[in-house]
């Protein structure tokens, strides 16, 4: 991590594990933090089969089954963060921050918000234009108003 941008990353807890800190904590930006743990997420310790790194799979196998490892989450709010700004910045103001659900699973809700058609062509061009941020196709779990049901 130090090598990638963060140079006051910690050293490991003795229990193992990653260190948990915020991009603000360690005096770096949230792109920063996000692109050393992307070239780092190799070397992080693995819990049981699902890992701790932010893929396509381990973010789906966390929202299916509430399997969800600190890291992971960490890493998904990071990216997630990174993605909310860029939906304000592409025009959409009211693009909320993402959440941790009761269940521990992160997303971002967007069922509370009124006055905007989430699922108009115009936000689904914007999601689509922001999408670059999100690490390896990893898709943004979105909780939206109107669904299907």
């Amino acid at each position: 991590m130090r090598s990638h941008g963060v140079p006051n990353f910690p050293d490991p807890p003795s229990n193992g594990g990653v260190p948990k800190a915020s991009s603000q904590q360690l005096g770096v930006s949230s792109s920063q933090l996000q692109a050393a743990q992307t070239a780092c997420q190799d070397l992080y310790p693995t819990s049981g089969g699902s890992g701790g790194a932010l893929t396509k799979d381990s973010l789906g196998q966390c929202e299916e089954t509430g399997d969800c490892p600190q890291a992971l989450v960490q890493q998904a709010m990071t990216a997630l963060r990174t993605y909310a700004r860029c939906m304000r910045s592409h025009g959409v103001p009211n693009w909320p921050d993402p959440t941790i659900d009761s269940e521990g699973r992160p997303g971002v809700n967007l069922v509370a918000i009124t006055g905007t058609n989430w699922n108009s062509p115009q936000i689904s061009n914007k999601m689509q234009e922001c999408y670059h941020v999100m690490p390896g196709g990893v898709p943004v779990p979105v909780i939206a108003p109107g669904g299907p049901g």
